[in-house]
């Protein structure tokens, strides 16, 4: 076991709109000690997820995924239980064939974190849907299933007006896994409503429909830098990081 491994803690609250907790996967307690500088491996194909992170967690490396690693399929259980179970995929696949990190120009059994999250939208008066379902809510693959997402969530919402009938969150759990199978956890929410009409073109996924608490404009009409401040990947992001360093897995300077 790595002696950046870290002890069992219980979860607590964190940055505004976060929660977070650390846990060993397989149920003992490590000792936690000063870390070196680590670097992610992120369980995504998503070029846009990749960016996200590369910016939430700078000046900490985020590097995609090698080609060929298959991950699990989403469940219906929670966003955390998703992306835990992605991110232990992802370890137990680097820990089976160590040219997975030697080809990103990492050792085996360096200072590496294994990262994946899920996220989605929940609007209230829909019962918190499309929830864990958001990425497959119009059951539509390829380079449509955004537009066919959001279209049918608007159908849905024909006649819900007003703040509580348009009332929604993005949500986001985001899991890093240890070489050593210790998962550390971490979530962030983003307030919003849901625009009548989608607007914008810039984003991704319900990003045209979404309009945060204070705005008036979707975040497909933000710029990306302020998202990438404000969303909730960032907030789970921010929050990821501060339980790390808690718990000695994570000093101010980058990667190698």
């Amino acid at each position: 076991m790595p002696s950046w491994s870290v002890r069992e803690r219980a979860q607590r609250p964190t940055t505004a709109g976060a929660v977070v907790s650390a846990r060993d996967a397989r149920g003992g307690e490590t000792g936690a000690a000063q870390a070196p500088a680590v670097r992610f491996v992120l369980a995504s194909g998503n070029r846009h997820k990749t960016r996200e992170f590369g910016t939430i967690l700078a000046p900490f490396r985020v590097d995609a995924m090698p080609a060929g690693v298959e991950l699990p399929p989403e469940g219906s259980e929670s966003f955390a239980a998703n992306a835990r179970a992605k991110a232990e995929a992802l370890a137990r696949a680097a820990a089976a064939d160590p040219a997975l990190l030697t080809g990103l120009g990492l050792e085996p059994g360096g200072p590496v974190l294994y990262l994946a999250d899920d996220s989605g939208l929940e609007v209230e008066a829909l019962g918190w849907a499309p929830g864990v379902m958001s990425a497959r809510y119009a059951g539509v693959d390829g380079p449509g299933a955004d537009r066919a997402n959001y279209e049918r969530l608007l159908r849905e919402m024909r006649g819900l007006v007003g703040p509580l009938g348009r009332r929604a969150r993005f949500v986001c759990s985001v899991v890093a896994v240890t070489p050593a199978m210790t998962y550390h956890t971490a979530s962030g929410q983003w307030w919003g409503a849901i625009a009548e009409a989608p607007r914008g073109e810039g984003g991704f996924g319900y990003d045209p429909v979404f309009i945060p608490e204070g705005s008036t404009l979707s975040v497909a009409e933000w710029p990306q830098a302020a998202k990438d401040r404000a969303s909730h990947r960032a907030r789970a992001g921010r929050a990821l990081i501060d339980v790390l360093r808690g718990e000695g897995l994570l000093h101010d300077g980058p990667g190698p």
